[in-house]
């Protein structure tokens, strides 16, 4: 980002510089390239200078934009890869709880319980009734 602000500023004084020798604030007289003819004002109008500023407010902030598309268009893949990376952290974590949670003990021995109980209400009930004569297996 530093140098993203360094090339803003230089984008903007060149701008700057640019458009006050245009104006004619900085001439030949004062040593520098410029219009020929002596400007009728030393100093630029409040328009002028209002004119100047917005302009380089203006470079300065296409210089950002363009600064900031730079970065983004270098941190993009790397975005991906850590969403990537993310996701597949959680979809282990996610599945490993499921997993988890399925063989739980608690879970097992309710199972274990419940099935031993329907066991013994079946041999009780078989006792109750007694044999089926039609069941020829016993």
């Amino acid at each position: 980002m530093r140098t993203v602000s360094y090339i803003a500023v230089f984008i903007g004084g060149l701008v700057v510089c640019y458009l006050l020798l245009s104006l004619g604030v900085v001439d030949a007289v004062d040593g520098l390239p410029g219009p020929q003819e002596e400007p009728s004002l030393s100093l630029p109008t409040y328009l002028s200078f209002l004119s100047v500023m917005l302009t380089a407010v203006t470079a300065v902030l296409a210089a950002v934009a363009i600064g900031i598309g730079v970065v983004a268009f270098y941190t993009i893949p790397g975005l991906k890869t850590e969403a990537t990376n993310v996701a597949q952290k959680a979809a282990e974590k996610t599945a490993r709880e499921v997993s988890e949670e399925a063989l739980a003990e608690v879970k097992i021995r309710k199972m274990i319980v419940d099935l031993n109980f329907k066991v013994i209400k079946d041999l009780e009930q078989e006792k109750e009734w007694g044999n089926d004569p039609m069941d020829e297996t016993r």
